[in-house]
């Protein structure tokens, strides 16, 4: 077969027809191509595997799209099989039977989904289970000598299987392992051991020295715990890495599967959102927010390598804790955490309490008494071995995109409590620091101006709750600024705190720069505050 045999009955387009094709706006128009040629790939890998330059030409334009378009497992055989026709092309791979079989197999796999994006049964296309095609590919690239027929059996053949396996072993899944590695396998977990004796007896050491003051040893005690405690982490790694490479049972594979994404809390639990949708993590002020129509709008500014702006838009961002159960947090914090995820061109912003880390893990499928509750697609163990829930982001975006602007409002109205605007108005940049920072750390959302000038122009353009002012500034000093605050008749009986060495006309109470205390400016704040 030579490499001018590329005539197949599905349509394909040259670069300069893919110009001419319709928006990304028109969604149908989109899918309905993309369509096209994975089914061009579906008919070449089955019919015609060897025209290996134009299927991979094919597989890396169409590979970009599936993940633009959210098709996560069809972007990940995707992916496999662009290395694999590399590897082919570089001759470090050959074809062989058992290499067609495993094409023939990828390609029934890939027309099956297919079906499903023809559908518009996304979630059933995201459930797919894939992990067993990329194992085969991933020896395939490598040079293994593998077997593909098992690769897309009937589920009624699997089910025959399984009730065999189960007759057989007691209905306990068959987890086959090489006998010559188990000797390694045994050696790796005395040494794991080993090492959790010597931690604890570190651990006892720490103690002795922190009861009798002994800091240089408690020092010296820390580093080694430390040491020791990445040295066990690593024997776990290689031996869990070890247990994985020997297990050759698919049903175990699809029940262990790795997993990586965000721990965040929200309503006082922890969850875990996907990786594969999160676009960025930002931080932002509520006060920052575009608001229309009572819904609240992220603007998120990307910047290219330059750090000017290449692009700006404007982001939906919802509170995590309106879908969710548990006791809902009052609004203390000044910035919030959002994680702007994207599914099918959609872009939301997810507000939750607080971000954790990102992680690595393993996956397990939801338990069947959760199936009506959509919004959560697996579970996972975090390191305390707690079950933490895998939200589905698909699930929730549609959720929030349904949620009318009224509901919204009335949530937050209802479960936040409203954090007080303040503005502080001095010309040190030392003192204005530590002021802020001590507002912040209780709550408050802060402003600046570094004299009465900046200030008057801030007041005119937002209402605040507080104003912390000095008196010796420049342009404008404080008992002026002051005079014209009192002038304005919204700020009639909004509270002004003089923290400064003399005291200002008008203001509401005094502070002393020269017996400034953190204290004793909370407790004026509370007491003046409605």
């Amino acid at each position: 077969m030579t490499e001018k045999e590329t005539n197949l009955s599905v349509q394909t387009f040259s670069s300069e027809e893919k110009k001419n094709l319709p928006r990304l706006n028109d969604s149908a128009t989109v899918i309905r191509n993309y369509l096209l040629e994975t089914r061009w790939l579906v008919e070449a890998l089955k019919n015609k595997p060897n025209i290996s330059q134009e299927i991979l030409r094919v597989l890396s334009v169409t590979k970009d799209n599936s993940l633009i378009l959210g098709f996560t497992p069809i972007y990940k055989i995707y992916k496999a099989l662009e290395d694999l026709y590399k590897a082919i092309i570089d001759e470090k791979t050959m074809f062989t039977d058992s290499l067609l079989i495993l094409l023939e197999r990828v390609s029934e796999k890939l027309s099956e989904m297919c079906s499903l994006v023809e559908k518009n049964q996304i979630e059933e296309l995201m459930e797919c289970e894939i992990r067993s095609y990329l194992l085969y590919i991933d020896k395939a690239v490598a040079g293994e000598i593998f077997n593909a027929e098992k690769l897309g059996r009937k589920k009624e053949e699997k089910r025959l299987v399984q009730e065999k396996v189960s007759d057989v072993c007691e209905k306990e899944s068959v987890i086959n392992i090489q006998s010559s590695k188990i000797g390694q396998l045994v050696n790796h977990h005395e040494e794991m051991i080993a090492r959790s004796y010597i931690i604890m007896n570190q651990v006892e050491i720490l103690k002795n020295a922190l009861r009798d003051g002994d800091m240089r040893t408690a020092r010296d005690s820390c580093k080694q715990i430390a040491s020791d405690s990445q040295n066990l982490q690593g024997a776990l790694l290689l031996s869990h890495d070890h247990l994985k490479s020997f297990i050759q049972d698919e049903s175990f594979l699809s029940q262990h599967q790795d997993f990586q994404g965000f721990f965040v809390f929200t309503n006082g639990r922890k969850y875990l959102i996907p990786a594969e949708f999160v676009l960025d993590v930002v931080t932002e002020s509520p006060l920052n927010y575009v608001i229309r129509q009572n819904q609240k709008f992220l603007v998120y500014i990307q910047e290219n390598e330059s750090g000017s702006e290449k692009n700006r838009e404007e982001i939906p961002v919802y509170s995590l804790g309106s879908l969710l159960p548990g006791k809902v947090k009052a609004f203390k914090t000044v910035l919030d955490s959002i994680i702007i995820v994207s599914y099918q061109f959609q872009k939301i912003g997810i507000i939750v309490d607080s971000m954790y880390k990102f992680v690595s893990l393993i996956q397990k499928p939801m338990p069947p008494a959760f199936k009506h509750f959509p919004i959560l697609k697996a579970l996972a163990f975090d390191e305390k071995y707690d079950l933490i829930p895998i939200l589905y982001i698909p699930e929730i975006l549609k959720r929030f995109r349904s949620m009318r602007p009224y509901d919204i409002k009335k949530f937050e109205s209802s479960v936040k409590k409203r954090a007080s605007r303040v503005l502080l108005v001095e010309d040190s940049d030392t003192t204005r620091m530590i002021e802020h920072t001590i507002l912040e750390g209780n709550g408050f959302l802060v402003d600046e101006a570094v004299d009465g000038i900046e200030a008057m122009s801030k007041i005119k353009e937002m209402q605040f709750d507080l104003i912390l002012c000095d008196d010796d500034m420049p342009r404008m000093n404080g008992e002026i600024f002051l005079d014209n605050v009192r002038r304005m008749e919204n700020y009639v009986k909004v509270p002004v705190i003089a923290v400064s060495n003399t005291k200002i006309p008008k203001s509401d109470a005094f502070i002393a720069k020269s017996d400034f205390k953190r204290e004793d400016l909370i407790r004026i704040i509370k007491e003046v505050l409605p």
